[in-house]
């Protein structure tokens, strides 16, 4: 990883670490630039791994509940953790925390 990929890195991940709005606008270009799909292609990757009650409950309105890393772990494949963690600038596990956090917000908003 080059210099400019760290500083990017860094500075994405100080940005996660302060508004919700910046956080989840961040997830989102990530998500969009991601192999997944964007933030369609995770619902549906959510969905066909057996959580489509958490989608639904985020998008239909509803009192959104949350999602845990190990439920985000068993949906999404080793590859796209690690796609997700290498935009971000993050750890795996730091990633998907930041995902499990903002996602249901996210997938509400899209609404």
């Amino acid at each position: 990883m080059g210099l400019f990929d760290e500083v990017a890195g860094a500075v994405k991940g100080a940005i996660l670490q302060g508004t919700e709005g910046g956080a989840q606008g961040i997830l989102n270009n990530v998500l969009g630039n991601s192999s997944l799909g964007g933030l369609s292609g995770v619902l549906g990757q959510l969905q066909s791994s057996g959580l489509g009650n958490l989608v639904s409950s985020w998008t239909g309105g509803g009192q959104g509940q949350p999602i845990s890393i190990d439920q985000l772990k068993s949906a999404l494949t080793p590859e796209h953790i690690q796609e997700i963690a290498s935009s971000l600038g993050m750890s795996p596990d730091s990633a998907l925390g930041h995902l499990a956090e903002h996602l249901p917000m996210l997938a509400g908003n899209k609404t």
